[in-house]
This record gives C-alpha cells, sequence and structure tokens, in this order.
C-alpha cells in the first residue's frame, strides 16, 4: 500500500491499464466508459510521473475527470463506428453447391418449399425453372435457398 502512495503516477498508469484490458477483454467494447476512464488515468499518471502535476487527491481527480470527459468528446463517434461495423461479405456454407430436384417452377415472382437438414426452406431463383429440374444452391438468406439449374 505504501507503494502506490508514493508512487502516484506508476500507480495511475497501471490502474489505467488494467481498466483497458477489463474493457476490452471482459466487456468486449461494449460500453465507452472504461475506456475514456482508463486512457484519463494513464495519461494523469504520466503526467504526475514526469512532473507535469502534483501528486494530491484533488489534482489526480480533477485531471481524471476533465480527461476522460475530453475523450468522450472526441472518441465517440469512432468508437461507436467501430463497434458498429459489420461484414459485408458472403458467407461460404455447407449447402452452397448441394444439388436437388426442384419441387415446383419457381421464377423472379414465385417460389416452393424444399425440406433440407430437417429445416423447410424457401426456394427463390433469379430465373425461370421448371418443376423436375435438378438445381445447385448459389446463395443462401435466412430461410432461403437462391438456386440455378444445374
Amino acid at each position: 500500500m505504501d507503494w502506490i502512495i508514493e508512487n502516484p503516477g506508476q500507480s495511475l498508469v497501471t490502474i489505467g491499464i488494467v481498466l483497458l484490458i477489463v474493457e476490452m477483454l471482459l466487456l468486449g467494447f461494449s460500453t465507452f466508459i472504461l475506456t475514456f476512464v482508463g486512457l484519463s488515468t494513464i495519461v494523469t499518471g504520466i503526467a504526475i510521473a514526469i512532473g507535469l502535476l502534483p501528486s494530491d487527491l484533488l489534482t489526480i481527480l480533477v485531471s481524471n475527470a476533465v480527461l476522460a470527459s475530453v475523450f468522450a468528446i472526441l472518441l465517440w463517434k469512432p468508437l461507436k463506428q467501430f463497434q458498429n461495423r459489420q461484414d459485408t461479405h458472403a458467407v461460404k456454407n455447407d449447402l452452397i453447391g448441394l444439388e436437388f430436384v426442384l419441387p415446383d417452377s419457381i421464377g423472379p415472382s414465385t417460389s416452393c418449399k424444399h425440406r433440407l437438414s430437417g429445416v423447410e426452406w424457401q426456394v427463390k431463383s433469379a430465373t425461370e425453372i421448371s418443376a423436375e429440374t435438378s438445381v445447385t444452391i448459389v446463395k443462401t438468406d435466412v430461410g432461403v435457398l437462391w438456386v440455378e439449374a444445374a
């Protein structure tokens, strides 16, 4: 405990790093509060360690509050965009390339049902395909198999 009081700069940097690790590993960037407080604690610790700030409790608290607010204002939008980023590439799955015989005729405006792997799928196509035609799955959506004539 004496080490923390005697070395406030190093202690604050260590606490800030721990807060960032908790935010990333345990919370998965679901909240940014620990990120802002962790960054402000690290900056305050460095400022105290190099002598820019005195090491009294009031200075530490005010510096953390001000810096956390500044980090929140500056980093909120970029971190929110990072958090909301979505993958846009098509997912390759085991159903793509699978062939089966189409039970009914389908086309751009019509579809039919097909039971596959215990699930009833809606089968769609961008072109007209007649019943009893062998088709290949080219794409899947939620509950939908997109096919082309084999």
